[in-house]
């Protein structure tokens, strides 16, 4: 009990202050799970197809609205949190190469607990005004759009599975350097059961509008010729 205490303690102090929680040795990557974590964005105007694939690109301004997740490994007795991440924040690019985390990173986008589990395993969780009519999903982070100033981020999307629906205290504080770790420590969550990630480019016009790019724009500033464009995961 204890030890619970002061794990919730440390992490109100670091989310209310913006402290990233460095101590912890647990550390997210960008990666796909087996079976993937099945993440659909309804794209705007459906230009392409809105599935989540392991590093796959969006436009950012084609994904103002959060996705439905599912994932057919869920137990149907169990709660759920979802939690999706920009772990480069502000890095200036991320793709075709990786690189190091911006200042920003991490920062939270989405956080969701209380998701029942044969919710993940059917029709899927979406985020709306009534939370899916369903009372004890909390929505803790409401879903936030991607907001590139330049070239590109990722976004890694997480599942963890929970021991026990969880009375969840209120985030509060700025969404940067967001200390996930020690949520997830405070709360017993451990090892992700699920993810997948998504990279979002910024593009001053969109492809499909058949104008020219102009101004701060990813086709300026991509790094041409480091290797061959793989994207590997970010070192953290």
């Amino acid at each position: 009990m204890n030890k619970q205490i002061a794990l919730l303690a440390s992490l109100i102090f670091c989310v209310l202050m913006g402290i990233p929680d460095l101590a912890s040795a647990r550390a997210l990557s960008y990666g796909c799970s087996e079976p993937q974590l099945e993440v659909t964005f309804a794209v705007k105007d459906r230009h392409y197809a809105g599935a989540v694939s392991c590093g796959n690109l969006f436009l950012q301004s084609d994904i103002p609205t959060a996705p439905v997740v599912r994932w057919n490994g869920a137990d149907a007795t169990k709660f759920y949190t979802l939690m999706m991440l920009d772990l480069d924040g502000n890095a200036n690019g991320s793709w075709p190469d990786p690189v190091f985390p911006g200042e920003n990173a991490p920062v939270r986008h989405w956080i969701a607990g209380n998701i029942p589990g044969d919710l993940l395993r059917g029709t899927g969780y979406v985020e709306s005004g009534s939370d899916s009519g369903i009372k004890q999903i909390r929505v803790l982070q409401s879903y936030r759009a991607s907001h590139i100033p330049l070239v590109s981020d990722r976004y890694g999307i997480y599942l963890f599975e929970q021991t026990k629906r969880i009375d969840f205290a209120a985030l509060s504080g700025p969404i940067t350097n967001f200390a996930y770790s020690t949520f997830l420590d405070a709360y017993q969550l451990g090892d992700p059961k699920a993810s997948n990630f998504f990279v979002a480019i910024y593009t001053s016009e969109s492809p499909f509008s058949g104008k020219p790019f102009h101004g701060n724009d990813v086709s300026k500033v991509w790094r041409q010729g480091y290797e061959k464009g793989k994207l590997a995961p970010s070192q953290q």
